[in-house]
């Protein structure tokens, strides 16, 4: 594939006659089986591919794309992004396309996932779908495969390529009284047990029932991965050199001062062996292994190539736009944790709450990264190590920062939030000696 896309790149990149032209070809295939009331309902199967031309003018640039791979269909885009380039206003910040560059090599592609059919998908929900109904429960969730690409191209001479494959599970168990869910994502196929995951989360649909209600207040909580990933993910655009500039980060005034516990150490690491994602950002530069938060201290920004510029230091290759508009986003987090399982976490705690997941997640007040959100799919009242009830879903209110102070305990590192290679993470569960409840929701999940 990486050879036809090149010259797909090659081609398109000869039609242009702007100053300069970048081209971005993304694409592949995904196949998913989803069901739902313990009986599959669909099974899709797609192919995608798509060119995007960004034409640059002088300091002008604008883009244009097609799903069009004839020969009249690609010159007439290249052609409207010239235009549109001509028309646009000049951007100051407009650097010049980068040439080659080396980039680390990272393996994110297994034969197996290539392989699976739609048969394979359906033998494997069957048999969880099995053991739901034989529990009386009712089980719904998707189960896909595919294969992605993503390239840039330059008439500067870059080529930059990445490929992936992704195999994926997610399930809800539900019961009369409550839910259970669990999922799990990997580019490799033997870190996905399906049967192991369904498994996990009919036990908890079944674990949530006749839920205790609490009252609000603070608590000590345990929170597993996919909860701990959602939390972590709204501290990270703090560590954007742009928005520290223009003074809308967290992180103001605060880089190389501690800002969480000593315990909590976080780095971007797309190259980590659970991650393996992209080396490159979206302007083809060398996406750098940077450590973000040292033993509770704010060491290092991201920077794409126009803030790097403007601090005479080098880009980090985490750019999320072509122009610098908006800066750097760090990809690829991992939190250190610690060589112990969730249920060693449960059976330190004296008195305590399991929190599965949270969703529904709003900023309060983004200077103190304070969310609000919702419990959802089991939480759980832990007593002298032993979980002993399910308890009511609670809506929370919580400073990520603030949270990050009172971890006193880690979990083993996994892979968890979004199923993408750009956004999910590894994480531990953390257990936080305080974590505020503000009101007992309504819904039963």
């Amino acid at each position: 594939m990486r050879d036809e896309v090149r010259r797909l790149a090659e081609k398109v990149l000869g039609m242009s006659k702007a100053d300069e032209t970048e081209v971005v070809i993304s694409g592949g295939e995904e196949a998913l089986t989803r069901f739902a009331e313990n009986l599959i309902h669909q099974n899709v199967a797609r192919t995608e591919l798509t060119v995007t031309v960004r034409a640059f003018v002088g300091k002008r640039m604008a883009e244009a794309t097609t799903n069009r791979l004839d020969e009249n269909s690609l010159r007439e885009t290249v052609e409207r992004a010239v235009e549109a380039a001509k028309q646009m206003p000049e951007d100051e910040n407009l650097l010049p396309r980068l040439g080659p560059q080396t980039y680390q090599p990272v393996h994110a592609v297994d034969e197996a996932i290539l392989t699976i059919t739609p048969k394979e998908r359906a033998e494997l929900i069957v048999e969880v779908v099995g053991r739901c109904k034989a529990h009386g429960t009712t089980a719904a969730g998707a189960l896909s495969n595919s294969f992605s690409y993503y390239a840039i191209a330059n008439s500067n001479g870059l080529f930059a390529y990445y490929e992936r494959t992704n195999f994926a599970f997610s399930i809800t168990v539900a019961t009369d009284e409550g839910t259970g869910w669990a999922s799990a994502n990997s580019f490799r196929k033997s870190d996905v047990d399906v049967l192991a995951v369904g498994e996990r989360a009919l036990q908890k649909a079944l674990l949530n029932r006749n839920p205790r209600e609490l009252p609000p207040g603070a608590y000590r909580v345990i929170l597993e991965p996919p909860a701990v990933a959602d939390l972590l993910l709204f501290i990270a655009s703090g560590f954007n050199a742009l928005a520290v500039d223009e003074g809308r980060s967290w992180l103001v005034g605060k880089l190389g001062q501690k800002v969480v516990g000593d315990n909590i150490t976080l780095v971007s690491d797309v190259y980590h062996p659970l991650h393996q994602s992209c080396p490159f950002d979206v302007e083809g530069y060398p996406t750098q292994r940077i450590t973000l938060i040292d033993k509770g201290v704010a060491v290092n920004l991201v920077y794409d190539r126009v803030t790097a510029q403007k601090h005479g230091v080098a880009p980090t290759g985490h750019s999320v736009d072509p122009t610098g508009a908006f800066g750097a986003f760090p990809r690829g987090l991992v939190m250190e944790g610690e060589e112990k399982s969730l249920q060693d976490l449960i059976a330190e705690t004296e008195h305590g709450l399991l929190v599965t997941r949270l969703w529904y997640i709003r900023t309060v007040d983004p200077m103190k990264v304070l969310l609000t959100g919702m419990t959802r799919d089991g939480v759980f009242l832990i007593e002298k190590g032993q979980i002993v009830s399910a308890v009511k879903n609670f809506r929370f209110n919580e400073s990520v920062l603030a949270m990050l102070n009172r971890v006193e305990a880690m979990s083993q590192v996994e892979r968890a939030g979004a199923p993408e290679w750009e956004w999910a993470e590894v994480v531990p569960a953390l257990r936080v000696s305080e974590f505020h409840f503000t009101d007992v929701t309504v819904f039963a999940g």
